[in-house]
């Protein structure tokens, strides 16, 4: 009985540090990474999210190829879609590039042990954006 009652303890404590992840489905956020993609050159990826409640985010998904010694833009691809919550701490979500045509997913991973911690892993699928490394999440402001 005693160890039901650590266990019922443990859980429901457990459960509003979950509800305490940043970002809420009623704030928007942005993530921003960056990754070496060659001599001068790196490959970016930006997640705009507004929210859009019960549970989730309408994001615009913004991926290209920049210099990294002018900062000149050498592609941009733009894309439109939805970002919820998993059971795993995180998010995640997938977009259209501009014209329907299917682009990818994204996923952000969070830590229970670092709430707070607004630099994250991240990963996209679509090859127009950085495979995978670390990125901030911010307010977007």
């Amino acid at each position: 009985m005693r160890s039901v009652l650590i266990a019922l303890a443990l859980i429901s404590a457990a459960t509003p540090a979950a509800a305490e992840l940043w970002p809420t489905a009623s704030t928007g956020w942005r993530f921003a990474m960056t990754v070496p993609s060659g001599p001068g050159r790196q490959r970016y990826g930006y997640v705009d999210a507004e929210a859009h409640p019960p549970g989730g985010w309408i994001v615009t998904v913004t991926c290209g190829e920049e210099s990294t010694t002018d900062g000149r833009v050498l592609s941009r691809y733009v894309g439109k879609g939805t970002s919820t919550r998993g059971a795993s701490p995180g998010f995640g979500g997938q977009w259209d590039w501009r014209g329907g045509r299917l682009a990818g997913s994204f996923v952000i991973t969070q830590s229970m042990k670092h709430p707070h911690e607004l630099r994250l892993p991240g990963e996209f699928t679509a090859p127009e954006c950085p495979r995978r490394g670390m990125g901030d999440l911010s307010t977007g402001d």
